[in-house]
């Protein structure tokens, strides 16, 4: 899966999750699945791609550290 394939589904995933009230947990999820895919990817043109605030910039960043740590970590 590509960059726009990935960004794609988060976006549609995340829209969906936006109707269960659970827009940012899925988001966070998404980024943490795909984070390997992701990091090289801008944070601020991840928000833009997905339709969130420039300042959703920092969560994506959250996200990918918490990557990180799950991997480190073995969960």
């Amino acid at each position: 899966m590509n960059h726009s394939e990935i960004l794609a589904l988060i976006k549609k995933e995340v829209a969906q999750a936006a109707l269960d009230k659970n827009k940012d947990a899925v988001n966070m999820y998404l980024v943490v699945k795909y984070a390997e895919r992701l990091q090289d990817i801008d944070p601020v043109v991840f928000a833009d791609a997905i339709r969130r605030n420039p300042s959703y910039a920092t969560e994506f960043r959250k996200g990918l550290k918490l990557a990180k740590v799950i991997a480190e970590r073995g969960l």
